[in-house]
């Protein structure tokens, strides 16, 4: 179990050389304050932006830090989740709610026996 900010746990997490998303594997997840989005559409939405796999140095983190940044260089006809924003409010409104569930830290913990990779919020 390693305690990382949930964008690292779903771009630096894998099992052998498959990432969270690409295994058969589901995802799990514990916590007392709910995600604005759920752990796929947020994966959809890191795999369109970083690298997966990437160290930090490699990758563009303000897409996943800074809500203006994001507001101004996503690319929001890139996912579902997203093509249907439009104007300048619903996109900065997703860009803080994304910004908070990304940011959020976790306990990672894989579990074999029973193909679940576990996404335990401190809340």
């Amino acid at each position: 179990m390693k305690k990382m900010k949930l964008y690292q746990g779903l771009t630096q997490v894998q099992v052998d050389d498959e990432m969270a998303d690409d295994t058969t594997f589901t995802i799990t997840t514990e916590l007392s304050k709910p995600l604005n989005f759920s752990p796929s559409d947020l994966y959809r939405y890191v795999d369109s932006v970083l690298k997966p796999g990437s160290r930090h140095d490699q990758n563009n983190l303000k897409f996943v830090t800074d809500p203006a940044f994001i507001g101004e260089n996503y690319d929001y006809t890139s996912t579902p989740l997203t093509a249907k924003l439009t104007d300048f409010e619903q996109k900065m409104n997703f860009a803080r709610a994304v910004v908070a569930d990304l940011n959020r830290h976790v306990s990672v913990n894989i579990d074999t026996a029973h193909h679940e990779f576990q996404l335990l919020f401190v809340d």
